[in-house]
């Protein structure tokens, strides 16, 4: 029975070891306390399993499934964690990051926090042909819908309503964005403000911790009220669709995703925009205990955060295009350059977009005198 614990529990410990080090090669000393924490859970667990089951000739490690659910790519192990933080603060980040590990997935969450709604000033259906897909994406389109559609984000349609399916690329792969922008011509107007971001930075002068969170496909993770699901349906390939979940480009969805987030925060110290979250404090304590409660709420509310656009504990951080900390707010380094390089304005239409491109008035003293001439 000895031989056959040791024998399982050593072999568990070499495959997460040996994918710690494969995942992480530069900075698997950061995460080795979080990984022996669950090792000592997973032993905990199952010292009290039948002798049967521990025999010496059986190699449980070796059939052991992989972490985390189906189609899941990132997990808490992905979180990063603040580069000046203290060998001791590292390790209560890690031990706080391994507890609440269910709220960081690249899978998204489903919330009862709010539902989106769409109301309408006419009962007459938008619909709309389907707009030509490219041979080349015809199979990452197809393989993205059937993802969306295992994950519960869509379902196949009979809905009278239909628009059409536009996909873009970004960051290096291709998404998915319908274009509801009939539909949007006939949706009531949700007021609820979008906060902005100039205001949230307001008070952090003083801070010397930041974190921040983003939600992992904000909008997929609220559902659509049931009485609107059939007005989300669109087409594309031949194939009819719906959103279970609040899609991308309606016209309130920021505003849906706004609200759901200030129903489950309302914290001091924790800045919203959307789907972003940041907590800033002056003490490493209080940032424990903010990051704690906050934890709390997004497990409660089953949101979830992806992992690899999470930053915890870090004295400098870049959020919303500026960058955050060490006394400072000023704006992040790759939009300065966007300035610098941008070239001359030679046409009216030119000239309007390089005004919105250096428009950062909070950085620019006189900026209205300065720009006037160009107002045309």
């Amino acid at each position: 029975m000895c031989n056959g614990l040791v024998g399982k529990f050593n072999g568990t410990l070499k495959k997460m070891l040996k994918r710690l080090c494969n995942e992480k090669p530069k900075q698997w000393y950061r995460n080795i306390n979080a990984l022996l924490l669950a090792y000592r859970e997973d032993y905990e667990a199952d010292k009290g399993h039948d002798q049967d089951n521990l025999t010496g000739d059986e190699q449980g490690s070796e059939d052991l499934p992989e972490i985390g659910t189906w189609g899941q790519k990132e997990d808490a192990a992905d979180v990063k964690f603040g580069e000046a933080l203290t060998y001791d603060q590292n390790r209560e980040l890690q031990m706080m990051v391994q507890r609440f590990s269910e709220i960081f997935s690249d899978c998204p969450g489903d919330t009862n926090l709010t539902e989106h709604r769409i109301d309408l000033t006419s009962d007459v259906p938008v619909r709309q042909t389907p707009y030509h897909v490219p041979f080349a994406l015809k199979s990452s389109l197809k393989k993205e819908l059937q993802q969306m559609e295992n994950l519960g984000i869509i379902r196949k349609s009979d809905s009278p309503y239909a628009s059409p399916v536009v996909v873009v690329k970004k960051d290096g792969s291709n998404c998915i964005c319908i274009d509801f922008r009939c539909l949007n011509k006939i949706t009531v107007i949700d007021p609820q403000p979008v906060p902005s971001p100039a205001e949230s930075f307001l008070g952090m002068s003083e801070d010397k911790y930041f974190s921040k969170l983003d939600l992992t496909k904000g909008y997929h993770q609220i559902r659509v009220r049931p009485s609107d699901v059939h007005k989300t349906a669109f087409v594309t390939m031949g194939q009819h669709y719906e959103f279970l979940r609040m899609p991308f480009g309606m016209i309130n969805s920021g505003m849906t995703m706004t609200r759901a987030v200030r129903l489950l925060e309302e914290m001091n110290n924790v800045v919203d925009y959307i789907n972003d979250l940041q907590v800033h404090t002056k003490t490493w304590e209080e940032h424990l205990q903010v990051l704690e409660e906050l934890f709390k709420r997004l497990k409660a509310a089953n949101l979830v955060a992806r992992p690899t656009k999470c930053e915890l504990g870090a004295t400098q951080v870049d959020f919303l295009g500026h960058r955050l900390g060490r006394g400072t707010v000023g704006l992040q380094d790759c939009n300065v350059e966007k300035v610098k390089d941008a070239p001359r304005p030679t046409t009216k239409k030119e000239i309007r977009s390089f005004l919105g491109l250096v428009g950062y008035q909070p950085f620019i003293p006189n900026f209205a005198a300065i720009a006037a001439p160009c107002q045309i």
